[in-house]
């Protein structure tokens, strides 16, 4: 090969080296499916993603009345814009939010006494993470932290009746307990949670029928110490994402424009809000058709990628 022809070749090697892209940088598609993949949790691959199909009913307990509300209100207005109603006034909570001054204590009597909030029955059909992730969601300081119970069968998950008896008791226990804070032993811990309904499963139905993971029961744990330079409405929008699709807490969403980085970030750079992202998320999760869990983050990450672009 002549001499000017080897030069020339390497210059050109040397310019398209230049401006090739970074290795990690991804396509639209790819970061969207990276992203679905790491934060989707699966708890068996011929599971669809679990989800709600109805009412979303939101309990909330060791807030001021008016957070409650608040919280509630957000919730709630997160679960119509994907298609979900609303429970009414006095509805029976399937999403139950417990604000607590020290949620590392909770969440641990909450597995070691009150493993009835956590749909953990053997004999029942229902759907969890698994024990190894109840042991993190017991033993993982997070400013807030969540648990999921859901269910393939033709039933779904219902409050126990004799829990059920005392709700009642437990709105007014919850009332006096804001005020003071709840800790050990008063209104939002597991010696007292009159107001939080346990789970159990009415009815069943196998696999082979149809591919279908109901959400039935969402338990969310919000440490006050944690959220307390963090805005309101961008905590509770995180409470929201957490109880509308259930997420692996344990994610690197760092690089990705989401509510999920809200205690990762510095102040200044902290989400205020559910970002685009998010709502592309749910949205599709929405959306998507049921069927196994791989297709469906498939269909996520494009439309994630078609909504953000």
């Amino acid at each position: 090969m002549p001499i000017f022809s080897r030069f020339s070749l390497t210059l050109f090697t040397v310019a398209a080296l230049q401006l090739a892209p970074p290795a990690f940088a991804q396509e639209p598609r790819e970061r969207a499916q990276t992203y679905v993949e790491r934060v989707a949790l699966t708890t068996d691959p011929s599971d669809a993603l679990a989800r709600w199909d109805g009412e979303v009913c939101v309990g909330a307990v060791g807030l001021a009345p008016e957070q409650a509300q608040a919280l509630v209100d957000r919730v709630s207005v997160r679960a119509r814009a994907v298609g979900l109603r609303p429970g009414a006034s006095g509805c029976r909570a399937n999403v139950m939010v417990i604000y607590a001054p020290d949620s590392d204590v909770v969440t641990r009597e909450i597995v070691d006494q009150r493993r009835d909030l956590l749909g953990f029955y053997p004999d029942d059909e229902r759907i969890t993470a698994g024990r190894a992730a109840m042991d993190d969601f017991a033993n993982t300081p997070r400013a807030i932290r969540w648990w999921h119970v859901s269910s393939t069968g033709a039933g779904s998950m219902r409050p126990d009746s004799e829990h059920r008896m005392r709700q009642a008791a437990g709105r007014s226990a919850a009332l006096a307990a804001a005020t003071r804070g709840v800790g050990p032993g008063d209104m939002g811990s597991p010696n007292d949670l009159q107001g939080v309904d346990a789970v159990r499963t009415n009815g069943s139905r196998t696999h082979a029928e149809a591919v279908h993971n109901d959400l039935s029961y969402a338990l969310i744990v919000v440490d006050a110490r944690r959220v307390a330079d963090v805005p309101a409405d961008a905590w509770m929008d995180y409470v929201a994402l957490t109880a509308l699709a259930q997420l692996d807490p344990s994610a690197d969403t760092s690089g990705y424009p989401t509510i999920l980085n809200l205690f990762r970030s510095e102040p200044g750079a902290r989400p205020t809000g559910l970002t685009a992202w998010d709502m592309a998320y749910l949205d599709a999760l929405y959306r998507a058709r049921s069927e196994q869990s791989s297709r469906q983050m498939n269909a996520i990450a494009r439309r994630i990628a078609q909504r953000t672009q």
